[in-house]
């Protein structure tokens, strides 16, 4: 399979680019990029179906955000069309209502004749992942709600099986010529909706829609790496459309539940281990924990509070590219709120120690404290 380009790269916009400027770019392709204007131009249509991909994730905020972030693996399933006249029916108001049509021989009214293939509604959902869920990837199976065709007349809304005819109010077209000067704009037909025919005698079960609302179970499979709040989308798997057109997508919100003791800074991974006084000053051996195990992390000597810690590649899986990202360790350090006997005199020895052994840091604020004082000194003279 080909690799997909940068979306970006596809409209010739800055990733900066406003949404007046993508969809000023994107409608400029597609004018030049259209189908009827390329007849029996393979390279061109599948052009102008890239074009058309790039947009719909460009266009909508969330899906632009989770694409900046995380690429094409942000959006997966999210883009892509099946047919020219999914492209048409979903970025109607890019062509002008169906002005398409009118320009290149109605073929964004439904292909020349016939009416506009009906498109399925889109369905949302919610998954909770588990953190090693999110961190290895899953396959859920999630109950929705969702409308399938009607099993009575096999999804084609008539009672008596008897075919739909055509509208008379557009003559089978699914749309409306309305003149303005030179021009003709088309619009969809208020009595077949678009679709072109009507029917007679409709289903009783379905009301002539040809779908009705069920439950089913969808097989999702989650990449390892998502965030919490991103949507995956599942081509196919929304709703079915009425009289054999094309389904609509599934769309999937992640939530994922926190760890005790991990948290996330994209793909990487951050622990904080309260580390003693005595270890922290002397240097030592930590064990920390990781998705994989527990590794053993030496501390040098003189380990501040707070000090990172890196290792490499014992992170989350990059959702973008090969590899992982990377574990920090947060060095916290331990004091005992209240201090034994023992530990006490320890530290009182530790006390006496510091007046004469003073480390660089506190040498240095120190000097910093002393200059401060002469200069105030000194302008009060």
């Amino acid at each position: 399979m080909a690799e997909k380009r940068d979306y970006y790269e596809v409209l010739g916009v800055a990733r900066t680019a406003s949404p007046d400027e993508i969809k000023s770019a994107y409608r400029k392709l597609a004018l030049q990029l259209h189908p009827d204007k390329n007849p029996g131009n393979k390279a061109a249509e599948e052009k102008f179906k890239e074009a058309a991909e790039a947009y719909e994730v460009l266009s909508d905020a969330e899906k632009r955000a989770a694409y900046d972030r995380h690429g094409h693996a942000g959006v997966q399933g999210g883009g892509g069309f099946r047919t020219n006249e999914d492209i048409f029916g979903a970025f109607r108001d890019i062509f002008g209502g169906d002005l398409f049509g009118s320009l290149f021989g109605g073929r964004a009214g439904g292909g020349g004749g016939g009416g506009r293939a009906a498109r399925g509604a889109d369905v949302a959902a919610s998954v909770e992942l588990t953190f090693p869920e999110m961190a290895e990837g899953t396959l859920k199976t999630l109950s929705i709600r969702r409308r399938e065709s009607c099993a009575t007349c096999k999804g084609s809304g008539s009672r008596d099986g008897k075919p739909p005819v055509a509208c008379r109010t557009c003559g089978g077209r699914g749309v409306v010529g309305r003149r303005m000067g030179f021009v003709v704009l088309q619009q969809e037909c208020e009595t077949c909706h678009g679709a072109g025919s009507t029917i007679a005698s409709p289903c009783g079960d379905c009301g002539g829609e040809g779908v009705r609302a069920e439950k089913a179970e969808v097989r999702v499979q989650i990449p390892a790496g998502v965030e919490d709040g991103m949507v995956v989308r599942v081509r196919g798997e929304g709703e079915a459309a009425p009289r054999s057109g094309v389904r609509g997508d599934l769309d999937v919100e992640i939530h994922v539940r926190p760890h005790p003791i991990f948290e996330r800074e994209g793909a990487d991974l951050v622990v904080k281990v309260p580390v003693p006084v005595s270890i922290a000053a002397l240097g030592g051996e930590l064990e920390v924990p990781s998705l994989q195990g527990v590794n053993t992390v030496k501390l040098p000597p003189g380990t501040t509070h707070g000090r990172r810690i890196r290792i490499r590649g014992e992170g989350l899986p990059h959702p973008q590219r090969h590899g992982r990202g990377d574990l920090y360790v947060v060095v916290l350090l331990d004091l005992p709120e209240s201090p034994g006997r023992r530990t006490r005199d320890a530290l009182e020895a530790l006390k006496a120690a510091e007046r004469d052994e003073i480390g660089p840091a506190r040498r240095q604020f120190s000097d910093l404290v002393k200059e401060h004082r002469r200069l105030l000194e000194k302008k009060k003279k």
